[in-house]
C-alpha cells in the first residue's frame, strides 16, 4: 500500500466516523432537554457537535491529521467532561475503550506509536475513572469493580499492542517482498521505474541513455523471394534470441518495426557510468551482427545488417494513448536511426558521444566516416563486423533461434 493510498482510506474512515459520532450527540439532546442537570452539560454537548463536523470539514480540505487529532481530542474530552458533568456511576467512561480501540485504524503504517499514544491515554483514563467510582461501593463489590476495571484496560492495551506488533511485522515483510519484487521489475524493463517513481507523469527527461537501432539490408528482397510469412517467422525467432543475449549485455529491447530491431541500454542510471553501457551496447551490437551473419548464411538469405549506435538524453514513458507501451523519443534516438539507415552492411557505427565514451584500446578499432543522412552530413565512427565471434555460446544461440 502506498502512503497515498493509507491517507485515502484513513481520509474516509475519518469522514465517517465523524459523521456517525455527530448523529449520535444529536440524539443525546431529548435525553438533555429531560434530564440534564445543569447548562454545563448542553455547552458540553453542542461543542462536541461543532468539533465533529469541524473534523469532517478539515477532512474534507485534505486537512486529515487535524480532523483526526480533533476526532480523538473530541471523543475524549466529551466523555471525560460528560463523566464529571453528571456526575454519577452512568458507565460513560466505558465508551473511552470503544475510542481506545478505534483509535489504532485512524494512523498509518508510519505513526503506529502515535496510535499507541492515543490507545494507552483512552485506556489508562478509563481505568482511572472507573477505579475513582469505585471508591462509593465497599468490600468485594469494590474488588470486583477494579478488577474489572484492570482486566478491561489490559485487555485493550493488550489488543492495541498486539496489532501494533502484527502491524509492524507485515508491513517489515510486504516492505521487503516489495523492495525485491521492484528491483526484479527494474532490472526487467526502464518502464517500472518511471511507473514506481510517479504515478503522474507518464513521460520523464533523461541525461543519458544509449540507443542501438539495427536493420536487415535486402529484406524487401528476401520477402519476394520466400514469402512474408517465411521470413517474418525466421526473423522473430532470432530477434526473440537477441532478447535473451540482450539480457547478458544489460541491454533492455525495446520493440521491433518489421525488420527494425531497437534496443536502449542506461536509461536512468547516472552519467558516470557511461563508459560501462556504451560498451555493453557496442558489445550487444557486435553479437547482433557476428550472429546474423551465421544466421543468414544457415538461412541462404542474400543479406545484411547494419547498425547505429547514438549516445545522449531522451524522453522517455508511456505514450498518452490507449494501447500505448514503453518508449523513447528525442535527438538521440533520431540519430540512431539515422546512423542506422546511412550505414554500410555489416557495420557498426557510433555518434561522436558513443565513440568518447569507448576506452581507448576500443577506439582504435574504429574508424571516422561521415554519414549521409536526411538532415546533412553526420560525423561518425564506424567499424566493420563479420565472421565469427569469439563467444560460441552465443553464436550458436543466435544461429539457432528455436533453442
Amino acid at each position: 500500500m502506498t502512503p497515498k493510498t493509507d491517507t485515502l482510506k484513513v481520509k474516509a474512515l475519518l469522514i465517517n466516523t465523524s459523521r456517525l459520532y455527530a448523529v449520535g450527540l444529536c440524539c443525546q439532546i431529548p435525553l438533555l432537554i429531560a434530564f440534564a442537570p445543569r447548562p454545563a452539560a448542553w455547552i458540553n454537548l453542542l461543542t462536541h457537535v461543532a468539533i465533529a463536523l469541524s473534523a469532517v470539514i478539515f477532512c474534507y480540505a485534505n486537512f486529515v491529521r487535524t480532523g483526526r487529532t480533533l476526532l480523538l481530542l473530541g471523543y475524549f474530552s466529551y466523555l471525560v467532561g460528560a463523566t464529571l458533568i453528571w456526575q454519577k456511576d452512568l458507565y460513560i467512561q466505558h465508551f473511552l475503550l470503544i475510542g481506545c480501540l478505534c483509535s489504532a485504524f485512524y494512523f498509518n503504517y508510519k505513526e503506529q506509536y502515535l496510535k499507541l499514544f492515543w490507545g494507552w491515554l483512552y485506556a489508562v483514563s478509563f481505568c482511572v475513572i472507573d477505579i475513582h467510582f469505585s471508591f462509593s461501593l465497599a468490600g468485594w463489590e469494590a474488588a470486583i469493580r477494579r478488577g474489572n476495571a484492570l482486566s478491561l484496560t489490559l485487555t485493550c492495551v493488550a489488543v492495541i499492542t498486539a496489532t501494533h506488533k502484527y502491524n509492524q511485522h507485515r508491513w517489515n515483510a510486504l516492505k521487503q517482498q516489495f523492495t525485491r519484487a521492484r528491483d526484479l521489475l527494474y532490472q526487467s524493463t526502464p518502464a517500472v521505474q518511471l511507473i514506481f517513481d510517479s504515478s503522474e507523469v507518464k513521460r520523464q527527461h533523461f541525461q543519458f541513455c544509449c540507443v542501438l537501432f539495427a536493420d536487415v539490408k535486402g529484406y524487401q528482397q528476401l520477402v519476394e523471394r520466400y514469402g512474408e510469412t517465411a521470413v517474418i517467422d525466421k526473423l522473430d525467432g532470432f530477434y526473440n534470441t537477441l532478447d535473451h543475449v540482450a539480457a547478458t549485455c544489460s541491454v533492455y529491447p525495446l520493440k521491433t518495426n518489421g525488420d527494425e530491431y531497437m534496443a536502449v541500454c542506461g536509461i536512468g542510471d547516472s552519467a558516470h557510468k557511461a563508459g560501462v553501457h556504451v560498451s555493453n551496447i557496442v558489445a550487444f551490437g557486435e553479437q547482433i551482427s557476428h550472429g546474423f551473419a551465421q544466421f543468414s548464411c544457415a538461412q541462404n538469405w542474400p543479406c545484411q545488417i547494419r547498425i547505429g549506435i547514438a549516445t545522449g538524453p531522451v524522453s522517455a514513458g508511456m505514450p498518452n494513448r490507449q494501447h500505448g507501451t514503453f518508449d523513447v523519443w528525442g535527438k538521440t534516438v533520431n540519430t540512431a536511426a539515422m546512423l542506422e539507415q546511412g550505414a554500410e552492411v555489416n557495420t557498426l557505427v557510433l555518434c561522436p558521444s558513443s565513440y568518447q565514451h569507448l576506452p581507448a584500446h576500443r577506439q582504435q578499432a574504429f574508424r571516422r566516416v561521415n554519414i549521409t543522412a536526411k538532415v546533412g552530413n553526420l560525423s561518425a565512427y564506424c567499424i566493420i563486423v563479420s565472421g565469427m565471434s569469439k563467444n560460441k555460446s552465443i553464436i550458436n544461440a543466435l544461429s539457432n533461434p528455436d533453442v
